[in-house]
Formats: structure tokens, sequence, C-alpha cells
């Protein structure tokens, strides 16, 4: 099974009791009322109708919650739009007769018109209810970032992973004009996000921890950072029971030596429990299962994680030029491609080094962004089948302007068969090329979309995201 896409459906949101605050870098509480809208009287009918509404800013420039009330239980719909960007729907198909709806996906500095609508058991629709509300421009560091976009977007949105020092962190997401839509802000280095069933977010805050976020930035819950016993550094992805896997420091004694291997934890947010699964000390022998790279407190360097078709848990390890699959119950691995003690040789010699985001897209199909690190030159997404125990590259893509990108970095395979790459080093930074850029490309090579990042130190990955919220666009 492929690690689950960022979108989800969307329901109800209920605010959290208590002082809990945080909310896109933004100390401000989820219902704090800012922004009241400038709304109409709906005419009274003896139907199910909207009584009231009030746009709060639920934590940013960009956020805002509509809060609707009702005379009676029901759905409810609406429609958000402004000049020059898609109009927008959301649906709250819970009954009730109170609901707190998010507007997602809006551009700063502009004026928005909206129209709700209570929806019966029947179907049958309640007269409309009106307003406007404006939002506010982004935050300086932020917005001294520049995105600059060519071609057709075939999803979306893209989720880009960003790490200014000294200035703004976090997570971004981007619609296929570079208009940012939605921003989260990270205290530290954003080095993994994913999506739990119920549409939050899971992301990672290397300086702050794990963090299950609502659409709107509230943070739910939270798996702190350990420095000592559990650090966490690299990836978050959610599981099919709806938990949490991640990466962490795990540090074993060899004959005096202190060795920092890694391991895989299981987090149940709404819990403070979290199980490690798997070690590599277990596995892995820091005297053979080693390159020129390996050092005793950076020995694997394992950067992303994936669960395959079968269950199957692929842990990628730069420092090895490795990518490994553990079986589902976690006693064995099942291969190990590229590296020392690979089980699945190279049929070409066509090698993989630096590799990130190593995913399992069909049965034998391994898809990896290969920085090349050690060899130099450009970097590339490339696809490998592995099915007959051997390693042939089946699939290859790199853009006209090579670009070399030391670390990071991201390729992603879309539902429709494209793939998205992103090389995240900024020009000159260990020898990177740059640009910091992003591009949708075709099977055959085409490219249909490019973004270039101007501003960030690096960008960590990007990713598809086909939703903020579970809005989408109105076509007729």
């Amino acid at each position: 099974m492929n690690e689950p896409p960022l979108s989800a459906p969307w329901g109800r949101i209920h605010p959290r009791p208590g002082p809990t605050r945080h909310a896109l870098g933004l100390a401000l509480p989820l219902l704090a009322l800012f922004a009241a809208c400038d709304s109409h009287t709906p005419v009274e009918i003896d139907e199910v109708r909207i009584r009231s509404a009030q746009v709060v800013e639920p934590g940013g420039p960009i956020f805002r919650n509509l809060h609707l009330r009702l005379n009676a239980p029901a759905a409810v719909e609406v429609e958000y739009w402004t000049a020059g960007a898609p109009r927008l729907r959301i649906r709250s198909d819970a009954p009730a007769d109170s609901h707190v709806v998010p507007l997602a996906r809006l551009y700063a500095g502009r004026t928005y018109e909206y129209v709700a609508r209570a929806i019966a058991v029947d179907g049958s629709s309640g007269p409309p209810f009106t307003g406007q509300f404006t939002t506010g421009p982004l935050p300086a560091d932020l917005s001294a970032i520049s995105f600059t976009a060519t071609g057709t977007l075939d999803i979306p949105l893209v989720l880009l992973h960003l790490y200014v020092p000294g200035e703004f962190g976090g997570y971004v997401a981007v619609d296929g004009s570079g208009n940012v839509v939605w921003y989260y802000r990270t205290v530290d280095l954003p080095f993994g996000i994913a999506r739990r069933a119920n549409g939050n977010f899971i992301a990672m805050d290397k300086g702050r921890g794990l963090l299950e976020l609502t659409p709107a930035g509230e943070v739910l819950h939270e798996l702190p950072q350990d420095e000592t016993d559990r650090n966490q550094h690299h990836d978050a992805i959610t599981t099919p029971r709806n938990t949490v896997l991640f990466i962490a420091l795990d540090w074993r004694e060899y004959d005096g030596r202190r060795i920092a291997g890694e391991a895989i934890w299981e987090w149940e947010p709404g819990t403070s429990a979290a199980v490690k699964r798997w070690s590599a000390h277990d596995f892995f022998d820091p005297a053979v299962d080693r390159t020129e790279q390996s050092t005793d407190d950076d020995w694997l360097h394992a950067n992303s994680l994936a669960i395959g078709p079968r269950g199957n848990i692929l842990l990628s390890m730069r420092r090895l030029n490795q990518v490994i699959s553990i079986a589902p119950d976690w006693s064995t691995i099942e291969w190990r491609l590229g590296g020392p003690g690979a089980t699945i040789p190279f049929a070409d010699g066509d090698r993989f080094t630096g590799q990130h985001t190593a995913v399992e897209v069909a049965p034998g199909r391994i898809l990896l962004f290969d920085n090349r690190h050690e060899l130099g030159g450009y970097s590339r997404a490339v696809e490998y089948d592995i099915s007959d125990g051997v390693a042939r590259t089946v699939w290859e893509w790199r853009p006209a302007r090579d670009n070399f990108a030391f670390a990071v970095s991201s390729a992603r395979r879309l539902a429709n068969g494209n793939t998205l790459v992103g090389f995240g080093m900024s020009p000159g930074l260990n020898g990177s090329t740059g640009p910091i850029e992003v591009y949708e490309v075709s099977p055959d090579g085409e490219v249909l979309w490019h973004l270039v990042v101007d501003g960030p130190f690096v960008m960590y990955r990007a990713e598809p995201l086909q939703t903020i919220a579970g809005e989408t666009v109105v076509t007729q």
C-alpha cells in the first residue's frame, strides 16, 4: 500500500476547550472572534435556514472559519470566491444546528464573497445567506519568498517544505499559479508531513516534535521532541491503522563507542504512547554495513519511510546509498537495494547515491529521487523494476538544464501517472547548482508545469496536495 495522499474528506471541526494555542505561527486561539463579516439577514421561511453567520480568523491572515447557526439541524454548503481565483465549495454533511466551516485555499490581501445554504435531510436547500470578508497580507518573511510558475498543474496544490535560517521555516501550499494558499510555521526544519483519515495533518517540526494539526493550523495533539532517547529527525507517514510512523536516532554502544543508528517508531495521536517497532542495530553491523560517509554520530542517515503494496516498510538510508524493505511484521529485511550488502544487484550498473523519497509505486517498482551526491553533475528522478531480483532502470527524468541537488529533494508519482519532482538545494550549497524548483512531468518526460522558488535555504520536499479542508473547485 502506498503512502496515503495528502487529502481527506472534511468534517465538522469541534474547538478544543482549554488553553491550547498554536495556529500557523501566530499565538491566537482557534475561535478568537475577528474580522466579522458584512452579511444580510435571510428572508424568513418555514424551511430549514441559516439564522446568522460570522467569519472569524483562527490564527493567520489567510485563514478564515465561517460560523453558521441554523434554525434546525441540517447540513450546510458554502461557496466562496474572489476575482482571478477559482470559485470554491465546501460542505458539511453532518446535520447540526451550528457549524464551523473552514474557508480554505484563500489568497492574501483579497476580498471574498460567499453564499451559504442549509441542506435538509431530503436534499432541499434553504435560502441563500450571503456575505463577504477580507484576508490580510502574508507575513513579511514568507512574502519575501517568490514563487514563479509556468505551465498547467494537473493537481490542485503542491505542498512545499521550506526553510530559511532565522526567518521563515515551515510548510507552504501553493496553487498552479504559484499563489500561497496555506502555511504552517515550524520552530525548526520541516522534515515530513502526512494526512490522517480525519483530514488533519501530521507534521514533523524538528525542534518541537510531531504535531497533529487541523486544516486551520490548531495543534490538537503533540509528541514532544526527545533529543536524548528518541530524536525525531526525518519523515512521518500514516498507516492503515491511523497511527503514525517516524524515524528517530537510536544509540547503541559497540566496544566503548556509541554509534547512532536508526529506529522506526509508531505513535497514536491522542495518546503519549510511542512504541519502537524496529531498530537498525538488530539487523546491521556498523563494522561492515557502512561507507566512507558513515560516522559514529550518523551511521546510516535514514531519510524516508513508505508503506509498500504488501504492508512492507521501505526505508531509505543515505549514508549507505541503500533502500531496504522491512517485512510487515518487522521481523526480517526482505531485500536491500544498492550499497553494501545489497541483495538486489543493478543489471546495468545504473546505481543511485544519496537518494530520497523511495517508494514502491507498484509491486516490484521503486521510484526515488537520486541525488547522485557521490557522482555529481546532475540529480534525477528514477524508477527501477526489481520484480525478478535484479534492478533495471525503466524510467528516469532530469530537466533539460541539469540541476544537481546534493541533498534533500523528492520524486512523487501522481494518480494520473505523472511525477512531481522537486530539486531542493539553493545554488552553491554543498556544490549544488540550484535553483530550488519543482516540475510536474508526464511519463514520456514532457514538462507540464514548472515552479521556481527563490529565497529558501533548502526545500526538503514537494508533495502533491488534493485539498486543504475538503474544498473543491466549482466547475459549473
